[in-house]
């Protein structure tokens, strides 16, 4: 297993890491959000992690290839990449949410950041394994940066 996860790059092996670490937090408040909207937010930002665990998984060697799977999976991405900025359009909170203010007060700022998510699942490749891997480090990186200013 530490052999593995020694061939995967650094940035995705953060990505995996942070993923899996987030996942029951993320997991229990949905449940405490009552606000629909926020509730919404946070359902869709679980998926946009399910899915990319999917496809961090393969890459990782975790679970096999799976070529339609991962294509599957890209194409769920990109369709959550494109709902990312019409959730956050209204300036609403939730005590379970752990967005922060700045994104209705840095609007431009947020959706450069929303976009340039949407463009990393649209550049993944999912013909092989490493390619996959490879391709995921743009993703991953925006997630970071947008996670880091916009998320407590």
């Amino acid at each position: 297993m530490l052999r593995r996860l020694s061939a995967i790059s650094s940035p995705l092996r953060l990505t995996l890491t942070l993923g899996l670490a987030l996942a029951a937090g993320v997991a229990l408040a949905q449940d405490e959000a009552e606000n629909p909207v926020v509730r919404a937010r946070m359902e869709a930002m679980q998926k946009i992690k399910v899915q990319t665990g999917i496809l961090g998984d393969m890459a990782a060697g975790k679970t096999a290839f799976d070529a339609t799977r991962a294509e599957a999976a890209k194409q769920e991405l990109i369709a959550l990449g494109d709902q990312i900025e019409p959730l956050f359009a209204a300036a609403e909170d939730d005590p379970a949410s752990d967005a922060l203010p700045d994104i209705w007060t840095s609007p431009a700022e947020f959706r450069q950041k929303a976009n340039r998510m949407l463009k990393g699942a649209m550049g993944l490749e999912t013909g092989s394994a490493g390619r996959l891997g490879d391709s995921m480090n743009a993703l991953s990186a925006a997630c970071k940066d947008c996670h880091g200013r916009f998320k407590m």
